[in-house]
């Protein structure tokens, strides 16, 4: 069946949108939102109705939503404000508009439908058009009870609910419940099949096994095109109290998941081809060269964020991300034009709370940008409070929180979030950063000793990490050993050349003046120029 509505010819058997005799680039989920918007003209289509459609009732966050029907408005020269093809009706939904002719017009081309027709497309789990391509789309499957007791059915289903609504926070993945495999058996042909129909790139599979009140629950990690397993692990609890045991339990399981299944997906991104990539894999390479930590990785991340916000001027993460990449240049002395910049990291940050609402990572990333570099702590602080009740269990969050409770003059509240976010993600990438942060909160606390420890762990991993070179020279000094302080001033000199007693106050917008002079003059003391 072909569409036609003023230049446009919508295909649903070749799967094409063409513009006169020009074929339209657009993704396969933007070609199924167009398409279903089209096939019900005569209605409002609910945006239930769209997800039901377009993504078989699976969970899909709001933003993703709307970031598909604006890419569909681009790809036929509409957009929010004309609203001449597609109207949107305020917490109603939407309604195709133009004038549509319906024909049934065989191939011109003379190219064989065969296997290029919407059908068979829509149905091959490897093809573009999969539903879930585009973003880390995970199947949940049913923990199995391996213990005796057949009560424990119950609480296995629970937990394994409370893992998928937890998993679903995370609004970079699209997460297919345990619902959708009841009645398939165990076996691995039955669920390389069942994750072929779903179109799930990933599993999480798990087992019980109980003994007297301990529960372990072991849960892994599953590559659906290989059944290969990427990542394992196992999790106690004390079935004493249920709730608190599932809590726990669900909290450990997910914070380790999502850190396995961000460094999976950028290598999945790493090893495919560099043109062609849509908003999300850049948005994945962006942040393979963020990770590095170093002056040219953190170019290279911010131009990719860029080009994904370019590809996708509504998705609420790039421009995240990109805020983001300027507090790392702020931190590491690398920003040259500081006006300009600070300008262009707040229009970044203000942009992905706007797109995010509903996003815990972009308002964490945009809190955190915000504060360090814009200056607005209480603006962050308001921000990452809605972020950590969006998403309890992102370990971003906490650990931004623990830096704005420290800049607030909280150092005992920061180090309670900071010690949460390495609860949550103990492997994540992050740790090192925390590490040094969670320094800062024993330095202004007193605990000097503390605060060297912590720091030299982060320094550990990242030897170079000025964050925590500041802050252990700054321990030593007030700690009384001024000679080591002294020779990590030297290491410290050497990396960042140009930073003077004047420049901290850019580094960490500190609430209380006591904390900033306290600071500067142990810094001062073991080296650091006026």
């Amino acid at each position: 069946m072909i569409y036609r509505f003023e230049a446009y010819a919508l295909d649903a058997d070749r799967y094409e949108l063409r513009r006169e005799a020009d074929l339209v680039a657009v993704e396969p989920q933007v070609f199924d939102v167009l398409l279903h918007l089209v096939r019900n003209r005569g209605r409002i289509v609910s945006r239930d109705d769209l997800i039901a459609g377009v993504w078989d009732g699976r969970i899909v966050s709001e933003s993703t939503l709307s970031s598909r029907v604006s890419a569909v408005r681009r790809a036929i020269g509409d957009d929010g404000e004309q609203q001449r093809l597609i109207r949107t009706l305020p917490r109603k939904g939407y309604r195709f508009i133009a004038a549509v002719q319906e024909s049934n017009e065989a191939d011109k081309d003379g190219v064989q439908v065969g296997i290029d027709c919407h059908h068979e497309i829509r149905s091959a789990p490897w093809c573009p058009s999969s539903p879930f391509r585009d973003r880390t789309s995970i199947l949940v499957f049913p923990f199995a009870n391996l213990s005796a007791d057949p009560e424990q059915d119950r609480f296995i289903d629970g937990l394994v609910d409370d893992i998928t609504a937890a998993l679903s926070r995370f609004r970079h993945l699209l997460v297919i419940g345990r619902r959708a495999a009841l009645g398939c058996m165990r076996q691995t042909l039955d669920l390389k099949r069942l994750v072929a129909e779903l179109g799930a790139r990933y599993v999480v599979d798990g087992t019980l096994r109980k003994e007297g009140n301990r529960a372990r629950i072991a849960v892994q990690l599953i590559d659906s095109s290989t059944m290969a397993c990427l990542w394992a692990s196992r999790f106690d609890g004390n079935l004493r109290n249920t709730f608190n045991s599932q809590d726990q339990i669900t909290a450990s399981v997910v914070g380790a998941l999502v850190s396995k299944l961000e460094q999976v997906e950028i290598e999945r991104i790493k090893i495919g081809p560099k043109h062609g990539l849509d908003a999300y894999s850049c948005t994945l390479r962006g942040l393979n060269n963020l990770h590095q930590w170093t002056k040219p990785g953190i170019g290279e991340a911010l131009d990719l964020f860029q080009k994904a916000i370019e590809i996708e001027p509504e998705f609420a993460s790039a421009y995240a991300m990109a805020a983001y990449c300027y507090v790392q240049r702020q931190s590491y002395g690398w920003i040259t034009d500081r006006p300009r910049e600070i300008a262009q990291c707040v229009q970044l940050a203000q942009r992905a709370a706007e797109l995010g609402k509903d996003d815990a990572l972009a308002l964490a990333k945009a809190a955190h940008a915000i504060s360090a570099v814009g200056g607005d702590v209480e603006g962050g602080a308001s921000l990452i409070g809605r972020a950590i009740r969006l998403n309890p269990h992102l370990t971003a969050a906490w650990y931004v929180s623990g830096w704005i409770m420290l800049w607030l003059g909280k150092p005992e509240v920061a180090i309670q979030h900071l010690e949460h976010a390495i609860d949550l993600s103990p492997y994540d990438r992050l740790v090192f950063k925390i590490r040094a942060a969670m320094a800062y909160a024993h330095f202004f606390s007193g605990r000097y000793d503390a605060a060297a420890a912590s720091a030299s762990e982060a320094l550990r991993e990242r030897p170079n990490y000025l964050t925590a070179l500041r802050v252990v020279s700054a321990s030593h000094a007030l700690g009384g050993r001024l000679i080591e302080g002294r020779q990590l001033m030297t290491t410290m000199c050497q990396l960042d050349p140009g930073l003077h007693v004047s420049d901290l106050a850019f580094l960490a917008p500190f609430r209380r003046e006591d904390y900033s002079a306290k600071w500067a003059g142990a810094l001062h003391s073991v080296g650091l120029p006026d």
